[in-house]
């Protein structure tokens, strides 16, 4: 464990590698983006750090460059499809967008520059094939590094590159040579045609933003090795620094139900992030994230799921209950206002000494799910209704006061959820009237029960008192702009005008 110190107190210089955008978004981008995004409002909005975060877009790609090539249109038309569609799938799953993107299409200039300034400083060469390798023997001369790794074969894992135009087989692909007369995407450099490698491009467009420093790099684990390793040796080799990335984080993966295999496009076990909605909402998935910790792997299986869901229930009905307090419904004679706040305090400090311990985020949602498990404890469901003034006297502002707490640690998670239970991004004058109905509608069954509860002897014209709450109904329906008409055997309604 460190201490979090960025070079600038108080202030922030991110960079998350984003998506390449050659297809659709699956859950395991959802999972590695909610869990950052989550980090990112955490530091924002507990920490109150100023923050500038950049995403990296991999638009140009081999995958998207095949994609196009079947599909008979320009590259740019794939990777835009699917870049929009990345970032429509975010604001559903409520991930706050990056201060802004980067994409490789608008950096190939600083690229060509950036590899052509790792030539000069001897730390890369270039080909007669075009294609230009970092130069893993010079940096191994100049620095110490211990991130690098060969496979068992001993054969670098770095690239698939023709290894008998490497010097060294650790070496890796800055620039992908290609012949000039073949009918695919490529661009002009001093060593050739070609395009970048993968690595380079995050190196380059960090460099043109933040220059020399980041505090932060963010990613999935799999990109670790070989990415995130490459991206060090080039950055380092660059500035000349032996600190290039202050503070890694690197989001666990999504595995399939198995947990021995992750979710992959290439692997073909992906669910796409639009298809989960359908069955799951965006809540209920950034639950899920919130209760793993945010390095470890999580399984997107039943058990978990279900957790997840248990929880939103849980705050949804502790909302639903406190609204049925406040109208006398329930008995919380035994709930002391001073207990409820010394409670929510203790679960405040608490909670902001477990996010500051490495964004300990499953143990604050026990510490939320605890207090709403207490005050239900106190809470008595079946009071007598002959206790119905002295339930009625009971005051019910600590209660509110621990609904405000819950909702708003909730909201620092990106998780907004109104006092009725309902999401407030769905929000709207048709759902505030269609609640106000509703609330109305209940008032009256409950009025009509008590009425029929009474006893046929207690001397009271039973039949005028449920014609008059029908004509109390009709009243507040019409308030709430719905006019109801009594005709000879049934009613009609319509909207005020």
């Amino acid at each position: 464990m460190e201490k979090f110190e960025p070079k600038y107190p108080g202030t922030i210089f991110w960079y998350s590698c984003g998506p390449t955008v050659y297809d659709s978004s699956h859950i395991g981008h959802a999972s590695t983006y909610v869990t950052l995004d989550i980090i990112h409002r955490i530091l924002k909005h507990v920490f109150n750090y100023n923050i500038v975060l950049m995403m990296g877009i991999t638009d140009i790609d081999d995958k998207i460059i095949n994609r196009s090539q079947k599909e008979h249109v320009h590259y740019l038309e794939i990777s835009k499809k699917y870049e929009q569609e990345f970032i429509d799938d975010m604001s559903k799953l409520n991930v706050q967008p990056p201060t802004l993107y980067a994409r490789v299409s608008e950096h190939i200039p600083l690229i060509i520059n950036f590899i052509q300034k790792l030539i000069d400083d001897g730390f890369a060469y270039s080909c007669p094939s075009g294609s230009v390798y970092f130069n893993m023997t010079r940096y191994g001369e100049k620095n110490e590094y211990n991130h690098h790794r060969m496979n068992e074969q001993g054969v670098s894992s770095l690239e698939s590159d023709i290894l008998n135009e490497k010097r060294n087989a650790r070496d890796f692909a800055l620039w992908k040579g290609r012949d000039k007369a073949a009918n695919e995407l490529k661009f002009q450099s001093p060593w050739g045609f070609g395009r970048p490698g993968w690595h380079i491009e995050c190196s380059a467009m960090v460099n043109r933003t933040f220059g020399s420093h980041l505090d932060i790099h963010s990613g999935g684990l799999d990109l670790v090795f070989p990415h995130h390793a490459n991206e060090i040796l080039q950055s380092t080799a660059y500035h000349g620094n032996k600190t290039w990335v202050n503070y890694w984080l690197h989001a666990g993966l999504l595995n399939t139900k198995s947990m021995d295999e992750k979710m992959s496009k290439s692997l073909n076990n992906t669910i796409l992030i639009r298809d989960m909605l359908k069955t799951y909402t965006a809540t209920q998935f950034r639950l899920f994230c919130l209760m793993h910790d945010y390095r470890s792997p999580r399984s997107f299986e039943s058990a978990a799921i279900q957790q997840a869901l248990f929880v939103d229930k849980l705050f949804k009905a502790f909302f639903e209950t406190v609204q049925a307090c406040q109208k006398g419904l329930v008995d919380i004679s035994t709930l002391s206002e001073a207990e409820i706040i010394t409670k929510i305090r203790n679960a405040q400090e608490e909670i902001v000494d477990v996010l500051a311990n490495n964004f300990d985020t499953p143990s604050a949602m026990t510490q939320l799910q605890e207090l709403v498990h207490w005050i239900n404890s106190h809470m008595n469901y079946d009071a007598p209704t002959t206790n119905e003034n002295t339930i009625h006297n009971i005051p019910t502002c600590a209660l509110f006061l621990a609904v405000d707490f819950i909702q708003s640690w909730l909201n620092i998670f990106g998780i907004d959820i109104s006092l009725s239970g309902h999401q407030n991004q769905n929000s709207s004058s048709d759902r505030i009237l269609l609640e106000n109905v509703i609330e109305k509608s209940v008032q009256f069954r409950t009025n009509i029960r008590e009425i029929c509860r009474r006893s046929p002897s207690d001397g009271v014209n039973h039949k005028k008192l449920l014609l008059e709450q029908c004509d109390d109904y009709r009243s507040q329906m019409k308030y709430l702009g719905v006019d109801i008409k009594d005709r000879h055997q049934a009613s009609t309604w319509s909207f005020k005008k």
